[in-house]
């Protein structure tokens, strides 16, 4: 059986426009039993991670603990505040379980 770290993960990101140029990041990670411990989600790459200068990234960092778990499904959201750059029209969100990426997902800002 697959570790923790190894499984992946159901990443959903959305944008809405708040004002100006802020927009709202919700990222959505749907865990697959109750071990799972969300950190804070933040913007920038995972540890290791190399990106592109076009693309806006946010990681939403997990921890799973050792031992007994339940089989319980559930989804943990988590949203921020992030700035609309032109230079940047795109955003993707990486989830990651014990410092490994697990999943993610990319979309552009809404016009």
């Amino acid at each position: 059986m697959a570790s923790a770290a190894e499984r992946p993960l159901k990443v959903v990101l959305e944008l809405k426009w708040d004002h100006k140029d802020i927009y709202d990041a919700k990222v959505s990670v749907t865990v697959i039993d109750s071990c799972y411990v969300p950190g804070k989600l933040h913007e920038g790459l995972p540890p290791g991670e190399v990106g592109i200068p076009e693309m806006e990234y946010l990681t939403f960092p997990f921890t799973h603990k050792e031992g007994i778990c339940s089989d319980i499904v559930r989804t943990i959201d988590q949203t921020i505040k992030i700035r609309f750059s032109a230079a940047k029209p795109k955003a993707t969100a990486f989830a990651t379980v014990n410092g490994k990426v697990v999943g993610h997902d990319t979309k552009p800002f809404p016009k």
